[in-house]
This record gives C-alpha cells, structure tokens and sequence, in this order.
C-alpha cells in the first residue's frame, strides 16, 4: 500500500510539473506546434540512439557479471534490460527494475544471488560515472550557468569519492581485510562481504565504466537529434553539456522518470538561447524521452508475451 501511494504521489508530481511547463508556455501556443515540421529522419536517428543506450546498458551489465566470473547469455540481460527499463520508466523505478532483474537472474543462478546483487551495485556505479565523465568533459566547460556548477560539484565530488571507496571495498582485499579490523566498520564488512568480487577483475570493471560512457552518451544523444527533429540549433557537445546535470536532477525520486523535471529543466537552459523556441524545447525533451520509452515499451511486450527467452545462464 505504501508503495502504490508512493507511486501515486509520483504520478501526481509528474502531472503537476508538467502542467506548471505548460503553463509557462501558455497552452493556446503548445497545441499551435506544427507536428508536420517534425524531421522524421532525426528522429529516427533518435530512435536509434536510444536502442544503442540500451544495448549499452545491457553490455555493461554483462562486463560488470563477469566481474563475478559468471556467464549469462547477452541475448538474456538484452531482455532483462528491456524489461527493466519497462518497469523503471512505467512502474516502479529504478529499485523495483532492480528486483525485476534479481529475481529473474537469481533464479538462473541458485546460490549466486550475492554476487548478481554486487553486479547491480556496478551497474549503478558504471551509470554514475559516465553519467560524471561526460559531466568532467563538457559541462564544466562553460555550457552550464556558473550557478549550477557551483551547486553540482559540491554534491558529486563527494559522492565520487565515497563511490570509489565503495568499489575499494567490494574489489580489493587488502581494503577489505583493513576495513574488517576497523571496530566500527567490522559488522558493515561482514554484512557486504556476499558482494565481494574476486582479485584480477580490474579489466572487466573499467571495460564496463567505459561502455557505460558511450551508453550514456548514445541516451543523451537521443535528446540531441530530438532536438534536430524540431529545428531547434542545438549542437551535441551543448547536449552533452546539459544533459548531465538535468538527468541527475531528474533522477531524483519526485516525478515517474522525470517527467516535467526535465522539462522545466532544458526550458530554463535553452529558452534564452537564440532560435530556441520553448514550445520547441518542451517537445524535443519529450520526444527524446520517447526515443528510449519505447525500447522499455518494447521490452514490457516482450514480457507480456512470453517470446525469446533466452539461454540458461552458466554459474563459474
């Protein structure tokens, strides 16, 4: 109950900060927007971006398993992504994706449960760094307001920081034996020491944070040749530049997939630059979320009925 009222709060967050967008724009000049202009050839280009991402995404979860030495299919995490992109962007999150594919790997993999619970923290830790790479490559560079970097980095070094720590803990034991003496740490070791991978596995962690990159990149892209779809003068490293920032704010669990967060987000950045009509922003920003909500539409088809199941996974 407490889960659906959560939900429910979201969707209404969802449905206020979308009217509060169309508000601002005025809605006699949002239903005036020409569908017709649409450039079909950018969104597909789009569209296919968003697929790359989540090919990428998948591909990242199958380097970050490997960590562990345990083979999956990459035919099965393609369609375990799908699926839980399906329930993270229409259901129930990121946490409850997360339970999706839990239960439908550890059920592949008896007795192995810990190690794809450490699999899923990577995956999370692969999409914070890349989401922090292209953040350190073109963000910084002048493409957001002084303001918003001067609020950003505060909260990502640390959480940089700690995250490395984190990963220090689950990839070397010689950090988890010092952590293990620690007094107060002792317990918080032992209750983490099922996510421990083994020695040797730094080229499989970095093979994965580097597909990561280009994963999110493809998804920010998305957003870009929507962007192109409408004419607005847009080029990808300013995309690249911008989209961190929204995608990190727009994670943040107040709106179903960030739903007008996002919105208000690229209208405030882009509505003051020159040829960037709002209306035209508000509809790029919902057709690049569109380019990568159907791949999880797709993916909850694929759930609904029953095709392609895919190989047995291999324990080590």
């Amino acid at each position: 109950m407490a889960r659906r009222l959560f939900h429910l709060l979201r969707l209404a967050c969802a449905a206020l900060l979308l009217g509060w967008v169309l508000h601002r724009l005025r809605w006699e000049e949002v239903v005036k927007f020409d569908w017709r202009k649409v450039d079909i050839r950018w969104l597909g280009v789009s569209l296919l971006l968003g697929g790359l991402s989540l090919l990428g995404w998948a591909g990242r979860w199958w380097w970050f398993l490997r960590v562990y030495d345990l083979r999956v299919p990459f035919r099965e995490l393609l369609r375990l992504t799908l699926f839980a992109d399906f329930f993270n962007l229409y259901f129930l999150g990121p946490l409850g994706a997360d339970g999706v594919r839990l239960l439908h790997l550890s059920r592949r993999l008896p007795g192995q449960r810990g190690a794809v619970i450490g699999s899923l923290v990577l995956d999370h830790v692969g999409g914070l760094f890349g989401g922090i790479a292209l953040y350190a490559l073109f963000s910084r560079s002048g493409v957001l307001p002084p303001g918003w970097v001067s609020i950003i980095d505060p909260v990502l070094v640390p959480a940089f920081v700690f995250t490395v720590l984190g990963l220090g803990v689950i990839m070397e034991p010689p950090i988890q034996r010092l952590f293990a003496r620690l007094p107060g740490l002792r317990r918080v070791v032992g209750w983490m020491s099922p996510l421990f991978a083994g020695t040797f596995r730094h080229p499989w962690l970095f093979s994965g944070f580097a597909l990561s990159c280009l994963s999110t990149a493809c998804a920010f892209g998305a957003f870009w040749a929507s962007a192109l779809a409408v004419a607005l003068p847009v080029d990808l490293p300013l995309m690249l530049g911008l989209m961190p920032a929204v995608d990190f704010v727009a994670s943040l669990p107040v709106s179903v997939s960030g739903l007008g967060v996002r919105e208000g987000l690229l209208l405030k950045l882009l509505e003051a630059r020159p040829g960037c009509d709002p209306v035209d922003v508000l509809a790029a920003s919902l057709l690049g979320f569109a380019a990568i909500g159907l791949w999880g539409l797709a993916g909850g088809l694929w759930l609904v009925l029953g095709h392609g199941r895919g190989g047995e996974a291999t324990p080590p």
